[in-house]
């Protein structure tokens, strides 16, 4: 293979259009990040290395920067992320550079792609006919992410706003106690048991015990676990009781469950 790209997805954003993305590039692996966490030794000798993967309070995933910590790039390689967001993304391509020069590697280019938002923790679930209207926007972005990374183009990788830097600043703590806040996540008496639950969390932060889930404390709160919930049994605190279930209409919980 010529070409990987590496993507992170609970809800199967980044998946979609990582796929677009590989569909239109010759040549092209994709790997899922939680996938690729359990290798020893990663494969890097490709000419163009992509990473996709959602916006977190403005910030990359942890799940994505500790996958980047394993990696040695040189600067021969065309490197470039693909960031998905339903708010704003604010600094996030400038972080992304930074984990990828700590590697020995140079982020060339830097793409984002607003897609619906899927947070359930804050807020419902996006009107359908907002939703179209973005989907059907993904598909163009995808080709024109692709002819820029086929050309080893590069962009200018935004640093973000004032705003967005205090703003940053004010999210750290929710950020560093990611892992803790799966103890808000709880089941209804619908829950049977079915452990898909279990199945699409990206880090194995989700045991059966006596037939229900039990979380630990190294959550991603990409909140797949609620999303895909098939029976809709999961809910997070007193939040979400009234909120709608998303997952991108492209991607199947058999593309989420490895």
């Amino acid at each position: 293979m010529e070409n990987i790209i590496f993507y992170f997805t609970g809800t199967g954003n980044s998946l979609s259009i990582a796929r677009e993305i590989a569909d239109k590039i010759d040549d092209t692996k994709l790997i899922a990040i939680p996938d690729a966490m359990n290798e020893e030794d990663i494969n890097l000798s490709y000419e163009r290395i992509g990473f996709v993967f959602p916006v977190y309070y403005a910030n990359v995933p942890s799940i994505v920067k500790r996958f980047i910590e394993k990696l040695n790039f040189n600067k021969t390689q065309y490197i470039y992320g693909v960031i998905t967001f339903g708010g704003s993304y604010g600094s996030t391509l400038s972080k992304l550079r930074q984990c990828v020069e700590e590697r020995g590697g140079v982020l060339n280019a830097g793409f984002s792609v607003r897609l619906p938002g899927n947070y359930i923790d804050k807020y419902n679930a996006w009107p359908s006919f907002l939703q179209n209207i973005l989907f059907k926007k993904e598909k163009k972005k995808a080709y024109n992410i692709s002819v820029m990374v086929m050309g080893k183009k590069l962009t200018r990788i935004p640093k973000g706003s004032a705003f967005s830097n205090h703003y940053e600043s004010s999210v750290s703590k929710i950020l560093a106690d990611f892992g803790k806040m799966a103890e808000n996540f709880h089941t209804t008496e619908k829950c049977n048991g079915c452990r898909t639950c279990e199945r699409v969390c990206p880090v194995n932060n989700i045991k059966i015990v006596d037939s229900r889930p039990k979380w630990g404390n190294t959550c991603e709160h990409c909140v797949a676990c609620i999303q895909w919930c098939p029976v809709k049994a999961i809910e997070y605190a007193d939040k979400t009781q009234k909120r709608k279930q998303y997952r991108h209409p492209k991607v199947e919980i058999s593309d989420i469950i490895k």
